[in-house]
């Protein structure tokens, strides 16, 4: 497992927060029939079935420390065994100290990259990460915390919305600036705000994927969408779109769900179409 990888000047660091019960194929991706699994069966399933990764990532960019998407969070989660999430103690193994971490960038706002935001074990809720701003994809916010969205997304009041009343939240928009080298790319569809975060360092470049690629499946397989998807031609284009961008220009990347082996990667093409090769 390679764990860090340089970008330029651009550390990127990947920690696992759980690795949570597979799922049957059908399950994440409804609109798959069967059949069409079998040229995957041995490289995608782990015995026929899907196996996502909760990642997220530290990245180290022009002195500052970012904590790319936070996890499920502490649990015990109840729709997932009642496993518990892992993140504090893989920051303490890689040396990250969480009061060390000068910003928290979301690249939406689902349950699985929101969980280590607020710490509810006190008399009052605390960040988990004292000293950071949270950055929130502006589409989000206003999508999740609609009162007609709300009500389906209880992590929402849990770890979004109190950011907010402790003035620990920063909102962004397509084209901020997390760093000079780092730069969020809007990618609508797997949420109405996903952002995808390019890095353009010392000749160097790549992208943090969030959840606009859940597993490598999807590269040579574009149009197969996650069941979670608000919007699958949105999400089906703009996978579209990385991909391409992503070979043509040789981009590093850093893709949260997959295996921990392949958490880095580029595009290459094999039998004239696109595959994820692992670095």
């Amino acid at each position: 497992m390679q764990e860090r990888i340089t970008v330029g000047n651009v550390e990127i660091i990947a920690l696992i927060d759980m690795v949570p019960p597979p799922r049957q194929p059908k399950d994440f991706f409804p609109d798959v029939q069967s059949g069409l699994w079998e040229p995957y069966r041995d490289d995608v399933l782990e015995s026929g079935m899907i196996q996502l990764y909760y990642g997220c990532f530290i990245v180290r960019s022009s002195g500052q420390i970012i904590m790319v998407d936070t996890g499920i969070g502490p649990g015990p989660h109840l729709t997932r065994g009642g496993m518990e999430g892992k993140l504090m103690g893989e920051l303490g193994r890689v040396g990250i100290k969480p009061d060390e971490v000068d910003s928290v960038i979301h690249s939406h706002l689902h349950f699985d990259h929101v969980g280590w935001n607020i710490d509810w074990s006190g008399e009052s809720p605390r960040p988990y990460f004292p000293n950071a701003r949270y950055l929130v994809p502006s589409v989000d916010w206003d999508h999740f915390t609609n009162p007609k969205n709300l009500k389906d997304s209880p992590w929402i009041e849990e770890s979004v919305t109190p950011l907010k009343s402790l003035s620990l939240m920063d909102l962004f928009e397509d084209g901020f600036h997390v760093t000079d080298e780092i730069t969020a790319l809007m990618t609508p569809g797997h949420t109405p705000g996903h952002m995808v975060f390019l890095i353009n360092s010392h000749g160097k470049k790549g992208a943090i994927l969030g959840d606009a690629i859940h597993s490598k499946v999807q590269i040579q397989e574009p149009s197969w969408c996650a069941g979670v998807d608000t919007d699958k031609e949105a999400s089906e284009s703009n996978r579209r779109k990385l991909i391409q961008n992503s070979y043509d220009q040789d981009y590093i990347l850093a893709a949260g769900h997959f295996h921990p082996e392949e958490h880095f990667g580029r595009i290459i093409t094999e039998d004239d179409n696109f595959k994820w090769q692992g670095l």
